[in-house]
């Protein structure tokens, strides 16, 4: 059983493992559309002993019907795009940052749930996209036009969007079970955005490989510490927190993020860019407290 403390210092843990992916992939000597697609192949076979285990205690066909093990191959397509522009966020606006602009996938999840199942988002989205774009604008360095990154803050929207797509569509297509397969669907998941990102690279030419120990070491740990260890440590631990608790720790990453990027490699956002980090946090806190507060209404209305 998790433990609400144990569930909070596992979240923390995995939150600050997130944040430190977007310092490693910003350390690693190599085309960034080649660290996306070998952080997820790399991870395949370090998930495998846990793949198997899996496989040996639950039923297959309520575990992993065709439409979970189909819908995790297209949410790695999305999972791909998202390490792709995220890689290239960072390369343009620092890993910090970056991290943070990932965010938006709280504003976005809603959105597709209207386009896709004509499910009207909460009212009161009219007034928090205004506010994260007002956070996305002063981040573009809208205050000192010299630091100007509208390229960066770009790629970082289709990275959350990217993002988002993968969560809607792995929600939608969790098996009805009580015992998942949960590493399996991670290793498709994976298997699919590495071999996506891979033939991306290859098509564009930048499959750049890194081409010193250190820069594979680096990439090694990229691909433990931002699939296995985040996956491990997120999904586990909110079993044992209440949603609210969890919505204001994931948001944890871009934070952590900031301050290793800023004591480790010296790149301190602007003080415009910090007001805007921390607008971006605070629409995605208000976003996720407002769809918890509409789900728990709309449930109170169905069994009324």
């Amino acid at each position: 059983m998790v433990t609400p403390l144990r569930g909070t210092l596992m979240l923390i843990c995995g939150t600050a493992a997130m944040g430190a992916s977007a310092l490693l992939v910003s350390v690693i000597d190599a085309d960034l559309i080649a660290i996306a697609a070998l952080r997820c192949l790399l991870a395949v076979p370090m998930m495998l002993p846990m793949v198997l285990w899996e496989l040996s205690r639950v039923d297959r066909s309520s575990a992993l019907p065709r439409r979970t093990v189909i819908g995790a191959l297209i949410a790695g397509l999305a999972l791909g795009t998202d390490y792709v522009f995220w890689n290239f966020s960072i390369a343009e606006v620092g890993p910090g940052i970056a991290t943070v602009l990932l965010n938006v996938q709280l504003i976005v999840l809603p959105l597709i749930a209207w386009a896709m199942e004509g499910t009207r988002p909460m009212p009161v989205l009219g007034l928090i996209i205004p506010v994260m774009f007002l956070g996305l604008v002063l981040v573009a360095g809208a205050l000192d036009l010299g630091e100007l990154r509208i390229g960066g803050v770009i790629f970082g929207l289709i990275a959350g969007t990217g993002y988002a797509c993968y969560l809607a569509v792995i929600r939608r297509t969790a098996p009805a079970t009580t015992k998942p397969a949960p590493f399996t669907v991670l290793a498709l998941v994976g298997l699919s955005a590495g071999t996506a990102a891979l033939i991306a690279g290859l098509v564009s030419g930048g499959m750049g490989l890194p081409a010193t120990p250190a820069d594979w070491g680096w990439l090694l740990l990229l691909a433990f510490l931002g699939q296995v260890v985040v996956y491990w440590f997120i999904n586990t631990g909110m079993l044992g927190v209440q949603e609210t608790v969890a919505s204001v720790l994931l948001l944890l990453p871009g934070v952590f993020s900031l301050a290793l990027a800023a004591v480790l490699l010296g790149d301190v956002p602007t003080p415009g860019q910090l007001i805007g980090c921390a607008i971006i946090i605070l629409g995605a806190w208000w976003a996720s407290a407002a769809a918890q507060r509409h789900q728990r209404r709309r449930a109170a209305r169905q069994v009324t």
